[in-house]
């Protein structure tokens, strides 16, 4: 994964507005929002699908489940 910190950030959006013309710039705003509200909008959709797909939902509750089982055995044991 890139790791790019706010220095790093804030020179390159430096070196894009200096090496663009000053009437492209709201037009290349427009299109860099435009691509990250649809990469934005695809990858929530995309999670969605998986949670879906994958029961997420159910496998949090059998887990759940699962380790208040494992308390209730613990406690139950200690008891005796």
């Amino acid at each position: 994964m890139i790791q790019i910190g706010i220095p790093e950030l804030l020179v390159l959006t430096l070196v894009i507005l200096f090496s663009v013309k000053p009437e492209n710039i709201q037009h290349y705003l427009k299109s860099f929002l435009k691509f990250f509200v649809h990469t934005q909008d695809t990858l929530s959709t995309t999670k969605e699908e998986l949670k879906k797909e994958l029961k997420i939902e159910e496998l949090k509750q059998d887990i759940f489940n699962e380790e208040k089982m494992k308390e209730f055995s613990k406690g139950k044991n200690e008891q005796r």
